[in-house]
């Protein structure tokens, strides 16, 4: 009996080491798209995003607020779109926030997302003092404090026609304490190139099937009129 009931312990123990591998192993490979999906500044250090924002937050680590998830933000496009107008304009939904790791105030970067109408005059005159760029699919202004760029996002069924008359819009704002005076073209291209890639999770939750940030976030100045 005595044998019995170890051989059985044995076996347990096996059948339950092989079940949480199962289990982490699962974790691994499926965890990651849930993970952008609904932890929308989930950014490694050394991704894209984190070289990006390390430079524009001048730190190593950084520390984030979620206000919405990318699922959840998602859903509060698809409602708004059809509403879209010149007259009616959807208020923003935040993702998140990001700053410097350890900080009271100092640098930090805020992202939202809503729709504006194509032949709303606020695309042409979003920014004061802002400089116009284009960037893969999308373009848009920047300025030293906000970044405010247009997706076209071509909607799947129901949604296809209104998505048509409608742009995507991301917006990053960049809470600057104390004050820079450094904040060069370069700068700005971080920033906007930044904006592109939270944007590109938010497209890819919408399913916009044109894929309109596909494209690396290139970012280039648009020569005056």
């Amino acid at each position: 009996m005595r044998t019995f009931g170890r051989d059985v312990l044995k076996a347990f123990a096996r059948s339950t080491t092989a079940l949480f591998s199962v289990v982490m192993l699962a974790s691994c490979t499926s965890g990651e798209p849930e993970a952008k999906s609904e932890q929308p500044c989930g950014i490694s250090p050394s991704s894209e995003e984190g070289v990006l924002l390390q430079g524009i937050l001048r730190a190593k680590e950084f520390e984030t607020l979620i206000y919405n998830s990318t699922g959840e933000v998602a859903t509060a496009l698809r409602r708004a779109l059809p509403e879209a107008s010149p007259e009616s304009r959807m208020s923003p939904k935040s993702t998140c926030a990001l700053w410097a790791a350890g900080q009271n105030g100092g640098d930090r970067v805020t992202f939202s997302f809503g729709w504006v109408s194509r032949a709303s005059k606020d695309v042409e005159q979003h920014l004061p003092n802002g400089v116009p760029f284009e960037a893969g699919g999308a373009f848009g202004q920047a300025n030293d404090t906000d970044t405010a760029l247009f997706v076209g996002c071509e909607m799947p069924g129901k949604l296809g026609g209104p998505s048509k008359s409608a742009w995507l819009h991301a917006k990053a704002s960049h809470n600057v304490s104390p004050p820079r005076t450094d904040i060069d073209r370069a700068t700005k291209d971080r920033q906007t190139a930044l904006t592109y890639l939270m944007a590109r999770r938010v497209t890819e939750a919408l399913g916009c099937e044109n894929k309109p940030l596909e494209k690396p976030p290139v970012v280039k100045p648009v020569p005056s009129p």
